[in-house]
C-alpha cells in the first residue's frame, strides 16, 4: 500500500523504552474513587444514584444527557457517597461522584449488559446502542463520544474505516501494549464498528517503531471474517497520529479546512476505543477501566497499568513505586509531553482519556519565555495543518481573536510542534487555546443575544 508523507511535523525523542515491552499492571483495589462527571464532548451525564446505594462494578451511575453525552459507570462494586469537588486534568475544578469500595471478595460485575455472542447477526442500531450504554468515547484524547461518529448522517458515504494505532507521542506506550497483547479483541471491535457503518475495508495504521504490534495485528487480521484488514505500518513522525495526517497516510485524502473525515469517507477510531467496543458487546462490560502508561524517569517502576477510572493520581504513583529518591520533579503531565496537560494537584482523578501520566525531572521540563517572536518561519514550516503561525500567535497574544478567527486557529491541532521548535520559546499552543476559548464564549454571547 502507498504510503503519502504529510507537510509539516518533526522527529521528537522516543523515551518510549521506558515502559515498552512491559506486562500490564493491575492497579490494586483502593478504599476510594472520584468519579468526574464531564468525561465526554457535550453535556455531563445526570446522576442517577443517590448517597448510600449500593453499586456493582459497571453499574450505571449518571445517564446520558443529550446527543453528544455518554453514560457513567462505577469502576468497582461498593457504596455511592458524596458528590465533591476535585482537581480535573485541564486544570478546572470539576464534578465528581465518590464510591466507597467492598471488600475485595465482594467485588463482581453488575450484569445489566448480557454479552452479545452473534455480533455479526446482530443489527447496526442494537451494536450502536451497546456501545452508547457502554459508555464508550474516544480513548485517544478528544473522548468524543464513540456511538455519534458512527452515526454519520445518510448523505455521507464511508467507505474506510481506519483504526488509530500510530501512538506517535513520546513516552506513551499504552496503544503499543494493547496492540501486542489484544491484537484479536482490538481488530474485532474495528470489525463490529465495520458492521454498523456498513463498510468492509478497515487500514490499520502503526508507527513503524512497534515491530511487535504491527506483527500481532498482522497475525490476528487473518482470523476476522468480514472485513478486509490492511495492517500498515508508517514512518515514525510526529503527529502522525493526528486524524487528519492519518487519513492522509494512508489513504492520500485530504480533508480540508471546515471539514471532517466522513467528507472524505473516512471514520477514525483509536485502537483502545475499538478494545471497549469488543469488550461491550462480546463480554458486556462498560467502559470503566483502561491501560494508562506511567513514566519519565522520576518513576520508579514505569510501565502500563490498567486503572480503574475514578483512581487518584497519588494512588497511581504509589502503586508504580513512587519517585525515585534524589529526584527533583518539575512536571506531572496527563496525556504526553506534547499535548498534554500539566497538573497542580496529586488528587485529580484518572478518566476514560487518560492515555498517559508523564512525570518529568526539573531539568526537563523546558519553560517558556514568552519572548518576542524572532520571525525564523520554523514554527510555520513546521506545522503540520500549515498554518500561519508566527502571525496566529501574535494576533493571540494582543488579544486580536478576531485576526485569530481569519487565520484559521481553530484548526489548530494543539499538537505543540510550533512550541517545541520555536528558538524563542514562545507559549504558541497556550495562545492558541486561550483564542479558541474566548472565540466560543464570543460566538455563545452573540447566539444567544439573538435569541
Amino acid at each position: 500500500m502507498k504510503i503519502f508523507r504529510f507537510k509539516g511535523g518533526f522527529h521528537p525523542a522516543g523515551h518510549k523504552e521506558l515502559s515498552a515491552g512491559r506486562m500490564v499492571k493491575d492497579l490494586p483495589l483502593l478504599p476510594r474513587y472520584t468519579v468526574m462527571l464531564r468525561q465526554n464532548v457535550g453535556a455531563p451525564p445526570q446522576v442517577c444514584v443517590k448517597k448510600g446505594d449500593h453499586v456493582e462494578k459497571g453499574s450505571c451511575i449518571a445517564t446520558a444527557a443529550g446527543i453528544l453525552s455518554v453514560p457513567l459507570h462505577s469502576p468497582v462494586s461498593g457504596t455511592v457517597g458524596d458528590m465533591v469537588t476535585v482537581p480535573g486534568p485541564n486544570g478546572t475544578a470539576v464534578e465528581a461522584l465518590e464510591i466507597f469500595s467492598a471488600p475485595a471478595e465482594e467485588q463482581k460485575w453488575d450484569g445489566t449488559l448480557a454479552p452479545i455472542d452473534e455480533w455479526r447477526d446482530t443489527s447496526a442500531a442494537i451494536l450502536k446502542k451497546r456501545i452508547l450504554d457502554a459508555g464508550i468515547t474516544g480513548m485517544g484524547g478528544a473522548a468524543f463520544p464513540t456511538h455519534v461518529k458512527l452515526s454519520p448522517p445518510p448523505e455521507k458515504v464511508l467507505d474506510t474505516l481506519i483504526l488509530n494505532g500510530a501512538e506517535c507521542e513520546p513516552f506513551l506506550t499504552s496503544d503499543d501494549t494493547l496492540m501486542r497483547l489484544h491484537a484479536r479483541a482490538v481488530l474485532t471491535g474495528g470489525a463490529i464498528a465495520a458492521k454498523i457503518l456498513g463498510i468492509t475495508e478497515i487500514i490499520v495504521g502503526i508507527e513503524e517503531n512497534k515491530n511487535e504490534a504491527v506483527s500481532a495485528m498482522e497475525q490476528a487480521a487473518w482470523g476476522i471474517p468480514g472485513v478486509n484488514i490492511a495492517v500498515v505500518p508508517l514512518p515514525v513522525k510526529y503527529p502522525q497520529g493526528g486524524e487528519k495526517q492519518l487519513i492522509y497516510a494512508l489513504t492520500g485524502r485530504k480533508v480540508v479546512l471546515g471539514t471532517l473525515p466522513m467528507d472524505v469517507g473516512c471514520a477514525v477510531l483509536n485502537v483502545g476505543s475499538c478494545y471497549a467496543i469488543w469488550d461491550a458487546v462480546l463480554n458486556g462490560h462498560p467502559l470503566v477501566e483502561r491501560i494508562t502508561t506511567v513514566t519519565g524517569t522520576p518513576v520508579v517502576s514505569p510501565g502500563n497499568y490498567r486503572i480503574p477510572i475514578g483512581a487518584s493520581l497519588s494512588a497511581v504513583l504509589e502503586n508504580a513505586g513512587g519517585i525515585r529518591e534524589r529526584s527533583n520533579v518539575g512536571k506531572i503531565i496527563f496525556g504526553g509531553p506534547m499535548m498534554g496537560f500539566a497538573q497542580y494537584s496529586l488528587e485529580v482523578p484518572v478518566s476514560k482519556n487518560t492515555s498517559g501520566i508523564l512525570l518529568l525531572e526539573r531539568t526537563e521540563a523546558a519553560q517558556f519565555t514568552g519572548g518576542p517572536c524572532l520571525c525564523c518561519g520554523k514554527c510555520v514550516e513546521h506545522c503540520p495543518m500549515q498554518l500561519p503561525v508566527s502571525t496566529l500567535s501574535k494576533a493571540c497574544e494582543n488579544e486580536r481573536y478576531d485576526l485569530a478567527q481569519k487565520n484559521h486557529v481553530l484548526a489548530c491541532l494543539e499538537c505543540g510542534v510550533c512550541s517545541s521548535v520555536c528558538p524563542a520559546r514562545r507559549p504558541n499552543v497556550q495562545h492558541f487555546r486561550k483564542a479558541k476559548t474566548e472565540l466560543k464564549e464570543i460566538q455563545w454571547k452573540e447566539k444567544n443575544k439573538k435569541i
